[in-house]
């Protein structure tokens, strides 16, 4: 009973919502450390983009175990990373929707050279705009800014939120439960009265998030990944990048 009684305290003082989205149903878990909630994905419809869309691309974290955190308020989550490239141009979040979110719901992304201090750079997509599906439309979110000049080796912030929803109705953020990227780490701040702080390392809990940085401007805009029914996902780049040509080939497509 007294470890019980330790374990529910534990949930109710550290409580982090994680989620994902299966193709055979959702159901709610308990997480391994007993601090966090989560369902099941199921990673095997979740591929990648196309090799072309790391043009420009300095720092990545591509890896995912399948979960994502949530992105409603008050909670903020950042991603740290070291730059090799003295320009930052635009950063990419592997973003995904669970449940019905409200519309719209803004995501903003900030670029910080430290974590309580100013943003560097700023920006915020509209969901009703930038279209964030589940499964395998999951997406690569570009948040494009104007060019910042950065110190190589030096230590920067991708900072995350959404504006709404709840744990069941929100779009999440990808991440992996294992350290592969060695250059930074996933934080979260739990609110404004709140200090940054790392993830406790085990179970799912983020070890590092699902991200890209640009020291060139990227191609390919919002781009869906690439889910397997299209014959060439440069067609789908194509379409989505230019959403008003090509009337004749998007109807043939169903785009």
């Amino acid at each position: 009973m007294k470890k019980n009684m330790v374990e529910i305290l534990i949930v109710m003082l550290l409580m982090t919502t994680v989620v994902s989205a299966t193709n055979i149903q959702v159901q709610d878990t308990v997480r391994a450390n007993k601090s966090e909630t989560s369902v099941s994905w199921n990673t095997q419809s979740i591929l990648s983009q196309p090799t072309a869309f790391d043009i420009g691309v300095d720092q990545k974290q591509t890896e995912n175990c399948g979960h994502g955190i949530i992105l409603i308020p008050p909670w903020t989550f950042a991603q740290s990373f070291t730059p090799t490239k003295a320009t930052l141009t635009a950063v990419r979040l592997y973003l995904f929707k669970y449940g019905t979110p409200p519309d719209p719901v803004e995501i903003t992304v900030s670029i910080r050279d430290n974590l309580t201090h100013v943003d560097l750079a700023t920006k915020t997509i509209d969901t009703s705009v930038v279209s964030i599906g589940s499964g395998t439309k999951a997406k690569w979110v570009l948040f494009d800014f104007e060019d910042l000049t950065v110190t190589p080796g030096s230590t920067y912030y991708i900072v995350c939120s959404g504006s709404a929803g709840d744990t069941t109705n929100t779009y999440c953020w990808f991440y992996n439960n294992e350290n592969t990227y060695s250059g930074g780490e996933a934080l979260v701040k739990p609110d404004e009265n709140s200090v940054w702080t790392n993830f406790t390392h085990g179970g799912f809990n983020p070890d590092d998030f699902c991200f890209k940085t640009y020291y060139l401007k990227p191609f390919g805009g919002s781009s869906f990944v690439n889910n397997g029914q299209l014959a060439n996902p440069w067609l789908d780049a194509l379409l989505e990048r230019f959403p008003h040509a090509f009337p004749i080939l998007r109807h043939l497509m169903g785009f």
